[in-house]
Order: structure tokens, then C-alpha cells, then sequence
């Protein structure tokens, strides 16, 4: 049968004023280790009062005051029972254990108050997690690993290209400033040389050829230097050179598996036509 039918043959017995074999079936009925005990919260709450009227009625009234302590501990909410129902010594004993229990209902309160803070705490924190651990894995998924080969033959061109490409950017810096330096040197000394030059076979001047010697020592020696240092960055180039490196770029995750989130973007847009020029802004939200 069905909770509310067990009690309602529990209630006759109650009404028939057989208050003994009343509270020996409903303390089986609310035994939690019987095999046939009652298992709604509502019916189980309506039965510990009836096992109190039946102790109650039977004259065990010391005996009442656990299935009403019971009751009341299970919702300390509960109502006092209905006087048309239950007799008045029932609804006394209830309001006397009620009162004794008002400092244990409080805690009770308090610790289920207490254990909905704790709960609530867990979950935004498993949430920050969550979310922490999907942002990890955003990130990770838009980036990739690339393995680049590097070409032997670029190690072969000055100007520091080789040791940029074995991933020296400080000592391609330093072989392309000085290639520079001294290109530009050697190309304003060639062409003061050969300013001079062409002035010297005009106009017979001693002091002209003090300076196109000057000049065309510092060709000689700016154009040498040049090759030294183009020469010697190759040189490290290939004795440094990296077959490979790794390089790790973004790539882009498709929207349906981004993390919802939402933003605001104002973009601002410049157009040129035949006629003038536009100034406008575009927006996603």
C-alpha cells in the first residue's frame, strides 16, 4: 500500500481509541531500518503526530515528546496541529517542545543557513574554474606549432639575412649597420673619387690631388672593409646555421566552440572617392 494508505489505517485505530496497538504500528511505520517504513516527508511528518497523540492517549505522554521533537527538528516551520483534529493535551505538548527546542531549531537554522553559503561558494568557484580551464584551452587551441626550414642559400647573402634567419636578430643588426655604414662609405668615396678625378684632368691643381688621394685611400679602405665584413657574416652565417626552427602562430577557432561572451566594438572607417573623402564608425555588440 501507499504511505497515505498505511496511515489512514494507523488513523482509524487512532479514532477507535486504541491508542496502544495505534503507537506500536506507527513506531514500526517510522522505524527508518523497517523494512515497511514510511518514506514521504509529508505523511512521515503527519504520523510522528499521530504517534504522539497515541502515546499521549495511551498515558506515555513522557514518550510523546520524541516523535514531536522529531517533527518539529524535521521543519522547524511546522505548525502546531489542528485543534479540531488532535486533542488539546497534543497541541500543549507540542507547543512545550517547540519552545524547549527554540535554541536547537536557531542552530539548525543557522547550519543550514551556513551549508547553502558553503554550497553556493563551490559552485561559483567550480563556475571561475570552469571558466578558467575553457579560457586555458581557448588559448591553446589558437595557437599552433609551425616547423620552418631554413634555406642554405640565404646564409650566402650579407647584410646579416643569415643570421636573422637563425633567429640572431642582435648580430644581424650589427652585420647589416656596419654593411651599411661601410657601403655608404665606399659609394661616397667612389663618387668623390670620381669628382676629383674628373676635375684633376681639367684643371692641374696639387691640392686637388692631395684630396682625391685622400679619397681613394678611404674608397679602398672602406670597400675592403666591406667585403671583410659582408665575408665574415657569411662565414658565421653557415658555421651557425639552424635547419629549422619552430614558430607558433594563431589561428583562429571556429565560433560555434568560442566561449559566448559579450562585446562591444566600435571600428572606425576611412573611404576616399573621386569626390572627397568619408569619416565614419562601425559597431558589433
Amino acid at each position: 500500500m501507499s504511505d497515505e494508505a498505511e496511515l489512514a489505517q494507523v488513523v482509524g485505530l487512532f479514532e477507535a481509541g486504541k491508542y496502544a496497538q495505534c503507537a506500536e504500528e506507527l513506531a514500526v511505520l517510522l522505524d527508518p531500518k523497517a523494512r515497511e517504513r514510511l518514506r514521504d516527508p509529508d505523511v512521515i511528518a503527519t504520523a510522528r503526530i499521530y504517534h504522539a497523540s497515541c502515546l499521549i492517549g495511551g498515558g506515555r505522554t513522557a514518550e510523546a515528546d520524541q516523535p514531536l521533537r522529531d517533527a518539529i527538528l524535521a521543519d522547524p516551520q511546522m505548525k502546531p496541529p489542528d485543534q479540531m483534529v488532535f486533542p488539546g493535551p497534543v497541541v500543549e505538548r507540542f507547543l512545550r517542545v517547540r519552545d524547549t527546542l527554540h535554541e536547537e531549531i536557531r542552530k539548525a537554522e543557522q547550519m543550514k543557513v551556513e551549508r547553502a553559503r558553503r554550497e553556493a561558494e563551490q559552485r561559483a568557484l567550480k563556475a571561475r574554474e570552469q571558466s578558467e580551464r575553457v579560457r586555458a584551452l581557448e588559448e591553446l587551441a589558437s595557437r599552433e606549432v609551425v616547423i620552418v626550414k631554413n634555406r642554405r642559400w640565404l646564409a650566402l647573402i650579407p647584410f646579416g639575412v643569415g643570421q636573422f634567419q637563425n633567429q640572431n636578430p642582435e648580430l644581424g643588426w650589427v652585420f647589416l649597420t656596419s654593411e651599411i655604414a661601410l657601403g655608404a662609405t665606399a659609394l661616397t668615396a667612389l663618387a668623390m673619387q670620381t669628382h676629383f678625378t674628373l676635375e684633376a684632368h681639367e684643371v692641374q691643381n696639387p691640392d686637388n690631388n692631395a684630396v682625391l688621394k685622400t679619397w681613394n685611400t678611404l674608397l679602398d679602405v672602406s670597400a675592403w672593409a666591406f667585403v671583410g665584413v659582408a665575408v665574415l657574416g657569411i662565414t658565421e652565417a653557415q658555421l651557425s646555421f639552424v635547419p629549422e626552427r619552430r614558430e607558433e602562430r594563431k589561428r583562429q577557432i571556429p565560433p560555434s566552440l568560442r566561449r559566448k561572451e559579450t562585446s562591444v566594438r566600435v571600428v572606425p572607417n576611412l573611404r576616399a572617392d573621386p569626390h572627397g573623402f568619408s569619416l565614419g564608425v562601425s559597431g558589433r555588440f
